[in-house]
């Protein structure tokens, strides 16, 4: 299986989203991912240079669009939310993305679902971090998780019964392109372990399917929320692709891997084998390391 890299990676002095296909082209991959990065879409720029290139692409990261995305919806949070119009202007803005993805040759569209409007929410997941690391946090903190997440689970069902009629929408117009449910790294995003396992009983089309982010599972094992291996655990039969990234000791992810603590041989063993493998890095590292991450990957077996 071929790994990809996300152009979440991009060459930061130049706006050209062909500039870093190029680049992602020069380290030696032969895939890519169209993520959400600040290189502005044109389809018309990007199939231009596929032509001409071994590169192909294997999935696209919703929002992907040729217009100005508003900045609230730029990872497709609303997906999931209760208001109608904001919604309807989420499921729009992600049947683009699809269109896109079709006409590309990608699989798989990586799917975002919303968030919980709760006050604070970062500070809170701050707390969740104490308290999964010391089990004496709680009295000094005056909190226990428990308390934290009620405020979660009264505002989540509203926001998964909205999630659910935009998959049901997105699913009539997804002929030929598999739509990829991406677990999160916040506390207060859609969706929990538990609320992924009712998804997709809810959805058994194989269209609609897991997308597991490794620092994203890493980050809710360490609020005590789901193990970092119990997502594909749980759903490695329906698991369309993986975002490979590491995490260093502080909690801060999308490193390359093996550059931070992770271990990945459990996720090989878990992962199916025709799963998309794509690196997903922040821009602030050079090539060079990215390479490395890969040779680190290829050398797992991934």
């Amino acid at each position: 299986m071929t790994i990809a890299l996300s152009t979440a990676w991009h060459v930061r002095d130049d706006p050209r989203l062909v500039t870093t296909l190029g680049a992602i082209e020069s380290m030696g991959f032969q895939a890519v991912e169209l993520g959400v990065s600040r290189p502005r879409f044109r389809r018309k720029k990007v199939a231009r240079f596929l032509k001409s290139s071994a590169l192909r692409v294997v999935s696209v990261h919703n929002v992907c669009t040729e217009g100005k995305p508003d900045g609230a919806n730029e990872r497709g949070d609303w997906l999931a939310s209760p208001q109608p119009e904001q919604r309807r202007k989420g499921v729009e803005a992600t049947l683009e993305t699809i269109d896109h993805a079709r006409e590309l040759g990608a699989q798989a569209v990586v799917l975002h679902l919303g968030a919980l409007p709760i006050d604070e929410r970062w500070d809170k997941q701050e707390l969740l971090y104490r308290l999964g690391r010391n089990t004496g946090a709680a009295a000094e903190l005056g909190v226990t998780a428990d308390e934290l997440l009620a405020e979660r689970r009264e505002l989540a069902p509203r926001y998964l019964d909205a999630a659910v009629h935009s998959l049901d929408e997105l699913l009539e117009k997804s002929q030929g392109v598999r739509l990829g449910i991406e677990c999160r790294m916040g506390w207060h995003e859609l969706p929990s372990l538990a609320e992924l396992d009712l998804l997709l009983e809810r959805f058994p089309d194989p269209r609609i399917g897991y997308w597991h982010d490794v620092g994203h599972a890493v980050l809710q094992q360490a609020m005590g929320l789901a193990g970092q291996y119990e997502w594909l655990q749980h759903h490695g039969d329906r698991t369309i692709g993986i975002h490979l990234h590491d995490v260093d000791g502080r909690l801060r992810d999308h490193y390359p891997p093996g550059l931070g603590t992770v271990d990945f041989d459990p996720l090989l063993e878990l992962l199916p084998g025709d799963a998309l493998r794509v690196i997903e890095v922040s821009s602030r590292f050079i090539a060079e390391e990215i390479v490395v991450g890969r040779r680190h990957l290829e050398e797992l077996g991934f």
